[in-house]
């Protein structure tokens, strides 16, 4: 027997306290009958399943033969990650219900959450019973209401630009329509984050949509790319793979370097001069050069039909508020304040990481993946009146633990996940807005401090 963690809920399931506890019996939630015995699979371990000619994905203890299946994959190539590796933390974070694996058989079975007893085993435990209470407590469930009013409350920024734009006719006026336009392309940012984590209507193929239309039709970027990056971001936060010179694809940027691990990937003159001055290049680069450079990226590899129709899309619109400005000075000034306001999204979805460790890809699948999505992630500290500004990712903690989670529900969450840290001894790191730019921009000083083209050096 070992030591797991009970979630006990009293009254309204407003408080949790948790206890040691002798019954450490697993709830498989994904679909796999609970009388299957082991008896009736072959044991394989995880190295047997790394040499194994079939691509095998584990999880809750059971390996699936997923070699069919990739190219159908709705994640897309993020499965390929966790061939021949435990992905129970990774699959319960980004799919819906109990029956995902209903019509899939197991073809063998492995020691699920580390030796018994062991400090991973408890923490696997501890997490994946807190998963359970917020799924029962109600946590996971969507506000219709609540998402309504955000929605519209993001189209009454774009409402503001256009009568700013339309309704004066003095130039100052509609540089403050340009900043309105940059709130709504940061909060259509938002609502498409949420879309494609399924947060909005919990409907897979209905969010999808979502995230489209405000991603690529309102923010201006390929919500389907975005999407396939982010998802390896979630399961591989700020991970590096050397040897296939891979690195989450969101936590990388040819101008500056966050970790020493990072070192070998940049190689060239460019490079190095870049990294010599991150420190100082870092904000005005997200700020001025942010938009610019991620649209551009979003659509360089981009080959599904409906994103370039979306994106056509988008420059209509963009084209008819334009079109509205007296001079074309005035367009071109109207539009670089627009990019510099919608700038600052750049820096909040950056700071949460960049001052964080970095792993090789094979540490993580030897470690907790619950503790090591605290250890690469911060939140940021704000009066509750200012959680539209982050839309919601200050709580960037319970995000990438929970990521099926609504924003709305994000820190009442927090407070059962700080409680749960503090009993595991696992530091939850969180700091206010400036300190949080700080840290990072110091850390990228320190790190073009140790910065070498040689990286024996």
């Amino acid at each position: 027997m070992t030591v797991a963690y009970d979630c006990c809920t009293s009254g309204s399931g407003d408080n949790m306290n948790i206890k040691p506890s002798l019954d450490v019996t697993r709830r498989h939630t994904n679909g796999i009958n609970k009388e299957l015995s082991h008896n009736q699979l072959p044991p394989i371990t995880v190295d047997e399943a790394r040499l194994d000619e079939r691509r095998l994905v584990g999880i809750d203890g059971y390996w699936y033969d997923v070699t069919k299946y990739i190219p159908f994959h709705p994640g897309g190539e993020i499965i390929l990650k966790f061939v021949g590796y435990d992905a129970s933390a990774v699959f319960h974070g980004f799919h819906h219900g109990k029956d995902v694996l209903a019509g899939r058989k197991p073809v063998g079975y492995y020691n699920y959450g580390g030796i018994k007893g062991s400090r991973s085993d408890r923490e696997t435990v501890a997490f994946e019973q807190l998963r359970n209470f917020f799924q029962k407590n109600g946590f996971f469930d969507t506000d219709p209401v609540w998402y309504s009013g955000k929605i519209l409350s993001t189209f009454g920024c774009l409402a503001i630009s256009f009568v700013l734009v339309t309704q004066f006719s003095w130039s100052f006026i509609h540089y403050f329509g340009a900043l309105w336009l940059s709130a709504f392309w940061q909060q259509s940012g938002f609502i498409m984050h949420d879309a494609m984590h399924t947060q909005v209507t919990k409907n897979r193929c209905t969010d999808h949509w979502l995230g489209t239309f405000f991603g690529t039709v309102c923010l201006g970027l390929s919500g389907t790319w975005w999407r396939d990056e982010h998802f390896l971001h979630h399961a591989l936060t700020c991970v590096i793979e050397l040897e296939n010179n891979w690195v989450d694809p969101q936590m990388w940027e040819d101008g500056w370097v966050q970790s020493e691990r990072l070192f070998p990937l940049h190689k060239d003159y460019m490079q190095q001069l870049a990294i010599k001055v991150q420190h100082i290049t870092f904000i005005p680069l997200c700020m001025f050069v942010g938009r610019v450079a991620i649209v551009i990226d979003s659509f360089v590899k981009e080959r599904h039909l409906v994103e370039w129709l979306a994106f056509i899309l988008h420059w209509c619109w963009i084209s008819i508020l334009l079109y509205q400005l007296p001079t074309w000075n005035e367009v071109l000034k109207f539009y670089f304040i627009a990019c510099v306001g919608e700038g600052i999204l750049h820096i909040q979805l950056l700071i949460s990481h960049y001052c964080k460790v970095y792993r090789y890809k094979h540490e993580v699948h030897k470690s907790n993946l619950y503790r090591f999505q605290i250890e690469t992630t911060m939140n940021i500290v704000n009066p509750v009146w200012f959680d539209w500004f982050h839309g919601g990712l200050n709580f960037h903690i319970e995000h990438h633990l929970y990521p099926r989670m609504p924003r709305h529900k994000y820190r009442e969450a927090s407070k059962h996940i700080k409680e749960l840290c503090e009993e595991l001894d696992i530091v939850y790191d969180e700091c206010g807005w400036f300190e949080a730019v700080r840290r990072t921009v110091l850390h990228l000083k320190t790190v073009r401090d140790h910065f070498s083209l040689n990286p024996n050096h």
